[in-house]
């Protein structure tokens, strides 16, 4: 009896995703917290209806460029609830994002790590989140953006963790939207 408890449990678990729910856009369960030892993942949380992180995306890219040699996986987060893996698919595609599309409508891994805001990042090892917060300092407030941006907080974080150290700040402060309602799916 209890051999068919657990059956259950995971057929049902991998029916609703990974662990938080999340599907990449083939439909694939993907657990965004299951970092193997000596890789760094990168989590951006976005939604397509967000200007401010649809304007990150040329970041992003170079971003992805730099430590493309680096053992650093990259995943495209979409936390809009009612977003269709095709429409997570083309938006990728005409942003030229970085990385793995990933689709978690029930936003259980922002809330998780205190997301609050698109865009957003958590930097994630082996141990756990590094770094939680802003891409850089370009904006400054809604509204309010820099021609450039005078502290990279994301790019510096990534390779304080490459290089075997912490970041100098775990956290920085996201300027964006709001994260939407979430799904109850």
């Amino acid at each position: 009896m209890n051999a068919r408890v657990a059956a259950l449990a995971l057929l049902t678990a991998a029916c609703a995703g990974g662990p938080d729910g999340a599907r990449d856009i083939t439909g694939a369960a993907v657990d965004l917290r299951a970092v193997a030892p000596g890789t760094v993942r990168v989590l951006i949380f976005t939604s397509h209806e967000c200007p401010i992180a649809n304007a990150y995306a040329p970041t992003l890219r170079a971003l992805a460029a730099r430590f493309r040699a680096e053992p650093v996986e990259w995943f495209i987060v979409h936390v809009d609830p009612d977003l269709a893996p095709a429409a997570a698919q083309r938006h990728a595609a005409d942003y030229e994002l970085p990385g793995r599309v990933v689709l978690e409508p029930a936003q259980a891994t922002a809330r998780r790590f205190g997301v609050e805001r698109t865009p957003e990042a958590v930097v994630l090892t082996h141990s756990g989140a590094q770094y939680v917060g802003r891409i850089d300092d370009q904006w400054q407030a809604l509204g309010s953006r820099q021609t450039t941006a005078s502290s990279h907080d994301l790019g510096d974080a990534i390779a304080a963790v490459v290089g075997g150290a912490k970041p100098a700040n775990a956290h920085r402060t996201a300027v964006g939207c709001l994260l939407p309602e979430p799904s109850s799916r």
